[in-house]
């Protein structure tokens, strides 16, 4: 039985087109978000958390310098608005992380627009 394929050729499927540029594709994906996003995202939320620990530390620290109990209210109230502010900026790394890796003509383009 004679293959259909010459030399080097890539066999055609129907309705698949070039098998290799499809598996090529593929491979891609699946390295984009099985491995490249779940690193970038742990990466970003150890660093995030070694920040949001780094705060907590200086926090506690100059709760021992109040004075008084106004001043001691102030100053939680300042580090709680802070820490808010702190984790909806990571949610919005996070997400532009996520849209970056899996659709990346998507962030560059979105990057420009803002730019």
């Amino acid at each position: 039985m004679a293959s259909r394929t010459m030399g080097s050729e890539t066999p055609r499927l129907a309705g698949f087109g070039d098998m290799s540029a499809l598996l090529t594709t593929e491979s891609k994906l699946w390295r984009s978000l099985g491995v490249d996003l779940p690193l970038r995202l742990t990466a970003e939320i150890l660093s995030f958390g070694s920040r949001r620990l780094q705060a907590q530390a200086e926090h506690v620290a100059a709760l021992g310098r109040c004075g008084s109990p106004a001043e001691t209210l102030k100053l939680q109230a300042d580090f709680v608005m802070k820490t808010l502010t702190d984790y909806q900026r990571e949610a919005d790394t996070l997400s532009r992380d996520v849209v970056d890796t899996a659709v990346p003509e998507s962030g560059k383009a979105a990057r420009s627009v803002t730019a």
